[in-house]
């Protein structure tokens, strides 16, 4: 009778758990990273932005470092990081859910950076958003900042969860230094952020109360379509080495993931030096960098010829082509396809021309898609960055001035 009484209250336990989201945001610790200037900040919008750049910002900003519970890829509890920028004097136009790109250095991470000038999406967000009264909170997400194990990359809903999470966390902040912050809640990201923006966005409007709900959305570049467009894009053919790199480098990191954190064998998915290489390299504490000359070494050492057939098993191939969900990574991927649904949040779509890392089709399926659903020209609305001499890195300053804009125009 006891062990019948302890299952029971342990299924009730969870049901509970599982019943009051708001457990899964409980703000477990705050410390200050540093504080800007509004001369520094100016000075760098002009930098980054160049012609596009903001409105002056007025108000130092404060950038606090927080720790926060959440859950972690398979749904137990976990303990996740990331960072919060606020305009001193308050942040009247509300709140900014900013999600980083694709990173391995966990180094990286949003809660890691201390207002230095590097070029990061944190100072990018930062001076995009910061600047013009918003508060900006930044998830680390699942198995990066100070959150051991392996990112689910590229899993667009499951890490929108830490961006759920985040959310709660930065109002309890705000509560705690009695905070004015604006009611308002804008949702944005770049490249794999796009996509988790995407998800955070549809997430969110299952929610209810209007703690969750979302004034605007503006996800850019983003892998929404990931057995469509993306699987589409990786195994075509590319005449540069760069493009190669890259793409061998965003698979290997998603088989990586599937490796550690489902149980998938390498050798499934890559010929047996490059599994070797990946499952060497990613154990290693590495810069994005490094890891992906690494990766380019060993794809020499096999004559890979800049093929991503070269270097995957045939069988891999073969359920890539066929969108085979038969096959667990491919199974995962289309669960975690965030193209096709109805959106009521207003939203803009932004992506850059001729894009070499994300394929534009991403942007183009989500927007027929959500056209074909009936969502109307007033309510999604889309951009496309035209401008030969940006590439996917260089263009997030442009898709977050374009956010900001976007954010500042809706009606209050």
């Amino acid at each position: 009778m006891r062990k019948i009484t302890a299952v029971l209250l342990g299924i009730i336990a969870v049901l509970c758990f599982a019943l009051h989201p708001v457990e899964a945001q409980r703000l477990v610790r705050t410390s200050l990273s540093g504080t800007m200037t509004p001369a520094s900040v100016n000075e760098r919008m002009r930098s980054v932005f160049t012609e596009a750049a903001p409105p002056a910002a007025t108000a130092d900003i404060d950038l606090i470092k927080i720790t926060y519970t959440s859950t972690d890829q398979a749904g137990r509890p976990a303990t996740l990081s990331g960072l919060v920028a606020m305009p001193r004097g308050g942040a009247p136009r509300g709140l900014v859910v900013f999600n980083h790109g694709t990173i391995f250095d966990r180094r990286r991470s949003p809660s890691r950076w201390k207002g230095a000038r590097d070029d990061s999406e944190a100072e990018t967000a930062t001076l995009a958003f910061a600047s013009g009264g918003y508060a900006v909170a930044m998830p680390d997400y699942i198995g990066l900042g100070d959150h051991v194990g392996t990112h689910p990359y590229p899993l667009n809903v499951v890490n929108a969860r830490s961006a759920v999470d985040i959310i709660g966390a930065a109002r309890s902040l705000a509560a705690r230094q009695n905070y004015q912050l604006g009611n308002r809640l804008f949702v944005t990201g770049y490249s794999e952020g796009g996509g988790v923006a995407m998800a955070l966005t549809k997430e969110l409007e299952s929610m209810p109360g209007s703690a969750y709900r979302v004034t605007a959305a503006a996800p850019a570049s983003g892998s929404y379509d990931l057995t469509g467009a993306t699987l589409d894009f990786l195994l075509r053919p590319t005449g540069a080495p760069e493009g190669f790199v890259i793409r061998l480098y965003l698979l290997s990191y998603s088989a990586f993931s599937f490796h550690k954190n489902n149980g998938a064998k390498l050798t499934d998915y890559f010929k047996p030096a490059m599994s070797f290489s990946i499952a060497q390299n990613y154990k290693r504490t590495l810069t994005d960098e490094d890891l992906i000359k690494r990766l380019a070494v060993t794809s020499a050492l096999m004559r890979a010829n800049n093929s991503l057939r070269n270097v995957l098993t045939d069988r891999f191939v073969r359920v890539m082509e066929a969108k085979d969900t038969s096959d667990p990574v491919i199974r995962e991927l289309a669960a975690n396809n965030v193209y096709d649904w109805a959106p009521r949040t207003p939203m803009l779509l932004i992506n850059l021309e001729g894009d070499t890392i994300v394929d534009p089709a991403n942007t183009d399926n989500a927007l027929r898609a959500m056209r074909a659903r009936g969502v109307p020209a007033a309510n999604l609305q889309h951009r496309v960055i035209r401008n030969p001499q940006l590439n996917h890195i260089t263009a997030v300053p442009t898709a977050l001035a374009h956010a900001r804009a976007y954010f500042d125009n809706q009606p209050r």
